[in-house]
C-alpha cells in the first residue's frame, strides 16, 4: 500500500477510480428511482462512499494498482469483474450489520453493472492516452556502472513511474555507444541536457573526485534542471536501497535507520494487540491444519527451530511443520522449487502462508515483531555476512512475521536472492514507522491470496 502513496500517479488513478464508482452508485440510484428521488435519498453518499471504499479496496488487491499495472482490455475487464466479486460478499455483511447503509437491491446490481462495464472502458481509455499522450520527464544518467545500469533497467521496466530515461553518460569517449545507450560524456553534460531536452539529472556513478562535472551541474541546477544523487533517487522509485554501491557514512550520516523509545513503546503495543487478536481469530484454522499435518505424516505438527533474533541473540521459531522428519539429515539447506522433504500439507501451508501462524505467539512472548526483517538460521549468518555487505545491520531490529522484502521479492534461496531481500530490508529500518508497518500487513493480505514467493 505504501506504494501506492508513493507514486502520485497511481494515487491520483485509484481517487478518481473510486469517485467514479461513488458516481456509479449515485447513477444506478437515478436510473432505478428517477433524478428526484435519487437526490432525496437517505444516505445515498454515504452508501456511495462505503461501496467505492470497498470495491476500490478489492481493486486494489486484484493487483488493478500494481507497479507493473494492467494492459489489455480483458486483462482489465476480468480484475474488475474479479473486484466485484470480492467486494460484494464484504459489502453484504456490511449491509447487514448496518441496515441504513443497505442498497436496495436494485441499485445495488446496478451499481456492479455500471462497475464491470464503465471502469474497464475508462481504465483502457486512461491506459491508452497515458501511453501515447502523457509525456514521461527525461532523465539522463551519469555513469555506466551498476547503479546507472540498475536505474536505466529500473525505468524501461516500469513506465508507470512517468519518469524515461534518454541515455548514461561516460568518462570518456572510449566507452560512448550508442547501442548500449551511453549517449556522450561528463564533459558533454550541459550540451546533451539542451539538446535531448533534459528534466532531471542523476549523479549515479562512485569516484567522483576530479570527474564529477561541478560547474556544468551547478548552472544546470540554477537554470531549473533537477539534479539528484543517485542512491536517493533509486531509493524512491524502487523503494529499496542499492547495497552494491552503499557506503557506511551514508548510514551513519542519513536521515532515519533509528527508531526512539516512544515510537518503539507503540510498535510493541501494535504487535501486542495484533497478534493477540490474530490467535483468536485463527484458533479454529490453527487447530484443523494442525490435525492435517499430523494425518499427513508421522511426527508433531509443530516445528521449532533456532533463528537470530534482535541483535542476534538466538531464539525458538514456532511453524507448522511442512517437511518430512528427516529433512536436514544432511544438513541444513535452503527449500527449493518442487523440493522433495515437503509434505502435501506442507506444500499447501507453505503456499497459503498458514504455516506462519504459529509465529504470532513469538511475536506475543517479544521475540518477534508483525513486522521486520526475516529471521534467520544462525547457521547460515556467517555466511552470509561474509558474502553480502551489510547484511549484519539487519539484525538491529526485531526479525518480523512479515515484511518488506516479502511482499515485495520472491523467497530467497540464494546470495542473489538474499542480496535483493537486504535491500528491502534496510530500506524498512531506515524508514520504519506504524504507518509502513500497517501498509505492509495489508500488502502481506495480498501476497497471501495471491500466493506469491513461497516456497
Amino acid at each position: 500500500m505504501i506504494e501506492l502513496l508513493r507514486s502520485p500517479r497511481r494515487l491520483l488513478l485509484f481517487l478518481f477510480e473510486a469517485t467514479l464508482l461513488a458516481l456509479a452508485v449515485m447513477g444506478a440510484a437515478c436510473i432505478r428511482l428517477g433524478i428526484h428521488e435519487a437526490l432525496v435519498a437517505p444516505h445515498l453518499r454515504k452508501k456511495a462512499v462505503l461501496f467505492a471504499f470497498v470495491v476500490a479496496g478489492a481493486a486494489y488487491y486484484t493487483g488493478l494498482y500494481d507497479r507493473a499495472g494492467v494492459r489489455g482490455g480483458a486483462s482489465v475487464a476480468k480484475r474488475w469483474l474479479t473486484s466485484a466479486l470480492v467486494a460484494t460478499p464484504i459489502l453484504l455483511a456490511v449491509f447487514y450489520l448496518v441496515p441504513p447503509l443497505a442498497l436496495g437491491r436494485g441499485i445495488f446490481l446496478a451499481s456492479v453493472a455500471l462497475t464491470v462495464t464503465v471502469l474497464p472502458a475508462w481504465r483502457v481509455v486512461y491506459d491508452t492516452v497515458s501511453r501515447n499522450v502523457v509525456t514521461p520527464k527525461r532523465v539522463l544518467v551519469l555513469g555506466t556502472g551498476e547503479l546507472a545500469l540498475e536505474i536505466r533497467d529500473h525505468l524501461a521496466m516500469h513506465p508507470e513511474t512517468g519518469d524515461a530515461c534518454l541515455g548514461l553518460l561516460a568518462p570518456d569517449r572510449s566507452y560512448v555507444d550508442a547501442i548500449a545507450g551511453v549517449v556522450g560524456t561528463y564533459g558533454e553534460l550541459f550540451e546533451l541536457v539542451r539538446a535531448l531536452e533534459i528534466e532531471t539529472v542523476v549523479v549515479a556513478f562512485r569516484n567522483r573526485r576530479g570527474t564529477l562535472p561541478v560547474e556544468q551541474l551547478l548552472e544546470l541546477k540554477l537554470r531549473g534542471i533537477e539534479c539528484l544523487e543517485g542512491t536517493d533517487y533509486y531509493e524512491g522509485l524502487a523503494g529499496k536501497l542499492f547495497v552494491r554501491e552503499l557506503k557506511a557514512s551514508q548510514i551513519v550520516f542519513a536521515e532515519g535507520y533509528r527508531i526512539d523509545r516512544t515510537q518503539r513503546r507503540l510498535k510493541r503495543l501494535f504487535d501486542v494487540i495484533v497478534a493477540t487478536i490474530g490467535l483468536v481469530l485463527a484458533a479454529p484454522l490453527m487447530a484443523l491444519v494442525a490435525i492435517a499435518v499430523r494425518l499427513d505424516s508421522p511426527g508433531p505438527f509443530l516445528y521449532r527451530q533456532e533463528r537470530a533474533g534482535e541483535f542476534g541473540k538466538p531464539f525458538v521459531i514456532l511453524k507448522f511443520r511442512s517437511m518430512r522428519l528427516d529433512a536436514e539429515k544432511d544438513g541444513a539447506r535452503f527449500a527449493a522449487d518442487e523440493d522433495p522433504r515437503i509434505t502435501r500439507t506442507g506444500n499447501f501451508i507453505r503456499k497459503t502462508r498458514l504455516d506462519e501462524l504459529p509465529q504470532l505467539w513469538n511475536v506475543l512472548v517479544g521475540d518477534m515483531s508483525m513486522v521486520g526483517p526475516r529471521p534467520e538460521r544462525p547457521v547460515f549468518l556467517e555466511r552470509l555476512e561474509q558474502r553480502i555487505p551489510f547484511f549484519k545491520q539487519r539484525l538491529y531490529v526485531k526479525p518480523g512475521v512479515t515484511g518488506h522484502a516479502q511482499v515485495r521479492c520472491r523467497y530467497g534461496a540464494s546470495t542473489e536472492d538474499m542480496l535483493q531481500k537486504l535491500q528491502y530490508d534496510l530500506y524498512y529500518i531506515k524508514s520504519q514507522s506504524l504507518l509502513f508497518d500497517l501498509s505492509i500487513l495489508v500488502d502481506t493480505v495480498k501476497v497471501v491470496l495471491l500466493k506469491i514467493g513461497a516456497r
